[in-house]
Formats: C-alpha cells, sequence, structure tokens
C-alpha cells in the first residue's frame, strides 16, 4: 500500500485521534474509510443532479409539445378514439 504525507490542522489531527480511539480504527483506517465514503456522496450527488436534469429536460419538451400541438382536449380525444375502437 502506497504512503502519503499530509499537512492538516492540529484540531482537525485531534478530531481525528478522537474518532479513531472511539471506533477502534488507526489514522489510516479512518481517512480511508472518510474518503471512500466521500467518493460515494460525490457519485450520489451527480447522479442525483442527472436525474433532475432528465426530468427539466423532460418537462422542457412537453412544454415544447404542447405549444407545437396547441391546445388539445384529450378528455374528447379519448373518448373518440374509443368510440373508434367499438
Amino acid at each position: 500500500m502506497a504512503k502519503i504525507n499530509i499537512s492538516i490542522s492540529s484540531e482537525i489531527l485531534d478530531e481525528i485521534d478522537k474518532l479513531s480511539k472511539k471506533e477502534n480504527k488507526t489514522r489510516s483506517e479512518l481517512l480511508r474509510t472518510a474518503f471512500k465514503t466521500y467518493v460515494e456522496v460525490l457519485a450520489e450527488k451527480k447522479k442525483e443532479r442527472q436525474k433532475q436534469e432528465g426530468i427539466e429536460r423532460a418537462i422542457r419538451i412537453q412544454d415544447e409539445t404542447r405549444s407545437q400541438i396547441g391546445k388539445v382536449d384529450l378528455i374528447k380525444e379519448l373518448r373518440k378514439w374509443r368510440e373508434e375502437r367499438k
């Protein structure tokens, strides 16, 4: 496993030490877990953002379609379609 050196404030290091003791993990284990969790959260946020963009795109398409076809009475059209099928 690769080793790195990082610079962090003494306050953050104190928190890491407290938490690592509480969780019975080494600093390295704690920081690896924290980083993996951070990456997962970022990935989830990206998926949510893409989902929201897809919804917004679908709404825009729907609005454009409505404006192109004009005002339509969908209930009337459905009844007409059902009558034609009889």
